[in-house]
């Protein structure tokens, strides 16, 4: 675990529709309160309304970091993906014009890549046999080499706009990064993208109850080194809209600390889900009071759990990676030991004549 940064940039994850934003800016100060601890918000744009605009216009105007996490409207798989790499051009198009239109100022473009919605089922479901079947087909995923053209020229794109990108990436893309490998994110239907920032959604819940729903921190602890940002939580509100974290329990107070302050070791800006969730909960006067020298405890048994997960991830993305070089590798051998066998019977015979 590497020296800490002092006190990180914290960006919260919002999914409040624009009138609500909006109210909550005005009415209860947030607006102010945000610009004074230089917390940064990451507005969830489903639609493009006047009264996102004017939510997103007082930000501005309080100096307040505003990220615009695209997302497509409901209905759709919210994230982009593999299967949706189209409507990820359309939705960022849209959103320049809003911008222009109401003259908005946004800091970054944040883009959510995550599995589809079936294969997100698949994995909260325990489905072995669907996932298994995903896992077969992985390697002939045509969509992936599209995908990753498409979406890296639209990194460029939104560069070329003057935004810096960040993308919101489950970790295994790491572990796939590592091991040198596209298995993975074939089989998820996901994509890693180039970005300026890329957040690893490192969130400790988890609905096991033999873990007592809490990763205890050892996923931040693990992914941390490598990582540019990290994304912490869960802090759930009743309105939530994302079907990725429902399910998940909400971290006590104690466990979102302790996951903040271990995030603040390897990186200077963390992303926290969600905004509304510590309003609710009363937690923005304690995020500010947090002591980021302080030395969190991760479980040792945790840490180690998450440890062997990832070597057994990182052998077997090798094994398969490797596995047509392997496969020509024994085929020579046996060649070889056949060929030397040969060779030596031919020499015994020309000995005893």
């Amino acid at each position: 675990m590497g020296p800490g940064y002092g006190q990180p940039q914290v960006i919260f994850f919002s999914e409040l529709d624009g009138a609500e934003l909006l109210t909550r800016l005005r009415d209860s100060g947030l607006a102010a309160y945000l610009a004074a601890h230089g917390y940064g918000v990451a507005v969830a744009l489903y639609d493009f309304t006047q009264p996102l605009a004017e939510a997103v216009r007082l930000l501005n105007q309080r100096q307040v970091t505003v990220i615009a996490w695209l997302l497509l409207p409901p209905g759709e798989d919210f994230w982009f993906n593999l299967q949706n790499y189209p409507q990820a051009f359309a939705r960022y198009h849209h959103f320049r014009d809003w911008v222009r239109e109401y003259r908005l100022h946004f800091d970054a473009v944040g883009l959510n890549i995550a599995p589809p919605g079936s294969a997100i089922d698949q994995l909260h479901h325990g489905n072995l046999r669907q996932l298994t079947r995903r896992f077969l087909r992985a390697r002939d995923n045509v969509l992936y080499g599209a995908a990753r053209n498409a979406y890296t020229d639209l990194v460029s794109e939104i560069r070329h706009d003057g935004y810096e990108v960040h993308t919101y990436q489950v970790p295994v893309v790491a572990d796939d990064r590592r091991a040198g490998s596209t298995l993975a994110q074939r089989m998820l239907d996901i994509v890693d993208v180039p970005a300026d920032v890329e957040v690893l959604i490192c969130y400790s819940s988890v609905p096991l109850a033999a873990l007592e729903d809490d990763l205890g921190g050892a996923l931040i602890a693990s992914y941390g080194p490598a990582a540019d940002s990290i994304g912490v939580g869960v802090v759930d509100s009743a309105g939530s809209r994302a079907r990725s974290i429902r399910g998940l329990p909400p971290l006590s107070w104690e466990a979102l600390e302790r996951d903040l302050i271990l995030a603040g070791q390897f990186t200077d800006t963390i992303y926290v889900y969600s905004l509304e969730g510590c309003l609710e909960r009363g937690l923005l006067p304690r995020i500010a009071a947090i002591d980021w020298e302080a030395t969190p405890r991760v479980l040792a048994w945790k840490r180690t759990l998450v440890a062997a997960v990832r070597v057994a991830l990182l052998i077997g993305l090798l094994l398969t990676r490797l596995s047509q070089t392997l496969i020509a590798w024994l085929g020579w051998a046996l060649f070889a030991l056949l060929f030397a066998r040969q060779l030596r019977a031919t020499l015994r015979r020309r000995r005893s004549s």
